[in-house]
């Protein structure tokens, strides 16, 4: 069985440490068949009954789906971004460490552990989950933040969070402003601003292209921003070259991969000339400026003798 990954904080503001959760040590030890009680996450004096139970590979996308505010990008997930469990769970034929549902009826909402799903599906895996009815929208809410304390979810994935957290601010009839996302979130609001920029700036064809979306930091967004408010059009068009490029597809390295399609969509166009050539040889240079017009020349000092010079002068002194 894969060890689990120490969560890291770097990218993700609501990580919290994990080694002593007693939740996390409840679910280590469910098998299926087990009825397992706990403390439900948005009310701890309130208990919940889950039934650990096995879904078979071929039902995972009929009976599951993952609970519409969490805050991973669903179609973002790959082979690349499941790639520290998926070896794991195809050898063992499922995941080990159970993930939560909310039972629905014929559907079941993915609470937490969209990623063992993702990997499952790959790998033609089972589905070991902990299911309950139980369950309420609250409680949804929490684990879908707390459920991301492995890997965290990228920026672009946390500006549409931020997003939505905004968008549910203005309905109450507030501003949605940054620093109010940002009392609720618990960053700072410069974290919100480059997240929710990052989201509204950068399409989700952009971020496709990427190994995975944890690729796209705070510094590539920027480059990318900047790319596209310099020229869209441009910008467009080498996102859509891209997809097809063979010298970036087949790069098997992720990290040189992303590094690689950055400075793709990201190089500075050639400066167009402003001056073009009127006379050119090894002793004179006449070039003329093609936004002024203006003339400069430039002789070499072998050639420019005294007598030349005074001709020079007189020639020059009746331009008026």
């Amino acid at each position: 069985m894969a060890k689990k990954r120490k969560n890291d904080t770097r990218l993700d503001p609501f990580a919290t440490a994990v080694g002593s959760s007693s939740l996390d040590a409840l679910l280590e030890q469910a098998n299926a068949g087990d009825v397992i009680r706990m403390p439900a996450p948005s009310d701890p004096n309130r208990e919940i009954t889950l039934v650990c139970k096995v879904i078979a590979h071929n039902e995972i996308e009929k009976s599951t789906q993952v609970y519409g505010k969490n805050r991973r990008v669903q179609a973002l997930l790959n082979e690349k971004s499941v790639s520290d469990i998926l070896p794991a769970i195809k050898e063992d034929g499922r995941n080990q460490h159970p993930a939560l549902l909310w039972d629905q009826g014929d559907m079941s909402l993915v609470l937490a552990g969209s990623r063992r799903r993702k990997a499952c599906i790959l790998a033609g895996a089972d589905y070991l989950v902990l299911s309950s009815s139980d369950f309420t929208d609250q409680d949804a809410k929490v684990l879908a933040v707390s459920s991301d304390q492995y890997i965290a979810p990228s920026l672009w994935e946390l500006g549409q969070a931020y997003q939505q957290t905004r968008d549910e601010l203005i309905q109450q009839g507030k501003k949605g402003s940054y620093r109010e996302i940002a009392v609720i979130e618990g960053v700072s609001h410069t974290a919100i601003a480059d997240a929710i920029k990052a989201y509204e700036q950068i399409s989700a064809d952009v971020i496709a292209l990427y190994p995975t979306a944890n690729h796209v930091g705070r510094e590539v967004a920027k480059k990318l921003i900047n790319a596209k408010e310099r020229d869209e059009a441009a910008f467009n068009e080498l996102v859509v070259a891209l997809a097809s490029n063979d010298e970036v597809n087949a790069l098997e390295a992720d990290d040189k991969r992303a590094m690689l399609i950055t400075k793709y969509l990201t190089a500075e166009p050639k400066t167009a000339l402003k001056r073009e050539a009127v006379l050119e040889n090894d002793f004179i240079s006449v070039q003329r400026n093609l936004k002024s017009g203006d003339v400069s020349i430039k002789i070499n000092n072998k050639v420019m003798t005294d007598k030349r010079l005074e001709q020079l002068t007189k020639l020059l002194s009746a331009f008026n």
